[in-house]
């Protein structure tokens, strides 16, 4: 604030002006002391963050090769960018209030520890499934941990919606997978059976065989649909915290993916077997079956998937008032 003494000019006839703020590009939230303190912190958590994949190298590798030998896994790399890409959007938000507190996040931290100290010494002589299992268990929960011990608890209870989503990067251990397969699998037979007999395909069935005209088919393991069930339901999750903002309405969209995963994949059965029966036998073993057929059917259960989005969003839950 200055006073004007330019006789000439005529805008504040000798009164005070008052000058403009400088106001300053960098932000600092209550969280950090100084931009240089958040960068110190960030750094810290993100080599935190990377020694746990170090350390136990063998293990990694063979997670690795999990990854890119089957397709059920193949979703692990994408989602702790998802996580990230969640903390960055929403950073204002959950670095807003002081870090306070530190030992529930030590805690959580330490017991990720001791999982991947189990998993490395494998003392009790586990299958790679299982110490793979462990290592990642572990691995989220120090990642998750670190960021309340950096950034402190209130931090970590905001960011608990993309630490959370980090668990979908835990491997299903192979007898829980193979039981789950085991349900889809039964539920599209059910699913298929229905079908053929609304669209007037003859059919006989026994178990999870359909001997249709001219041809035999079946709903084998891997015509389950646990792949595509497994992104539907991540599917769902994102979609709830982006639009529902609501756990139960959250929980009954992740509820539907399941039977509308079963009905996506009774079409694509059904409708192959029914171009293989009338149209080309080549239809079970072409491009179509193998590579186009899960994406076009997949895009359906995305539909499918958005009604339910769409009717739960008008959903309200009210809580019965207390008689007076």
């Amino acid at each position: 604030m200055r006073k004007c003494r330019n006789p000439e000019c005529k805008s504040c006839d000798g009164e005070i002006a008052m000058k403009p703020a400088v106001k300053s590009d960098h932000t600092v939230l209550p969280l950090f002391a100084s931009t240089r303190h958040a960068y110190f912190l960030g750094t810290g958590y993100l080599l935190t963050c990377i020694l746990p994949a170090v350390f136990p190298w063998d293990l990694m590798s063979n997670l690795l090769a999990l990854i890119l030998r089957d397709e059920t896994y193949s979703h692990i790399p994408f989602v702790p960018v998802v996580s990230a890409f969640f903390i960055f959007t929403e950073w204002q938000t959950i670095f807003a209030r002081p870090a306070h507190g530190w030992k529930i996040a030590g805690a959580i931290a330490f017991a990720g520890t001791t999982s991947l100290v189990l998993a490395r010494l494998n003392a009790w002589h586990w299958n790679p499934s299982n110490q793979i299992f462990l290592l990642v268990f572990g691995i989220v929960l120090v990642w998750a941990g670190a960021f309340g011990i950096f950034f402190g608890e209130n931090a970590m209870r905001a960011a608990y919606f993309p630490l959370l989503f980090l668990l979908f990067a835990i491997p299903i251990p192979a007898p829980l997978l193979s039981e789950i397969s085991a349900l889809l699998q039964r539920g599209s037979a059910e699913a298929v059976s229905v079908v053929f007999r609304i669209i007037g395909v003859p059919a006989v069935r026994q178990g999870f065989d359909f001997a249709l005209p001219g041809v035999t088919i079946r709903v084998a393991e891997e015509c389950s649909g646990i792949r595509s069930t497994l992104a539907l339901v991540m599917t769902a999750v994102l979609a709830g915290h982006l639009w529902l903002r609501s756990f139960p309405r959250t929980l009954l969209l992740c509820i539907a993916t399941v039977p509308i995963a079963i009905v996506k994949n009774a079409l694509r059965i059904a409708v192959l077997s029914w171009l293989a029966v009338y149209v080309n036998p080549r239809f079970l073993f072409g491009s179509i079956h193998h590579q186009y057929g899960g994406i076009l059917f997949f895009g359906l259960g995305l539909l499918m998937m958005g009604l339910a989005l769409v009717l739960l969003q008008r959903l309200r839950f009210r809580l019965p008032l207390p008689a007076r």
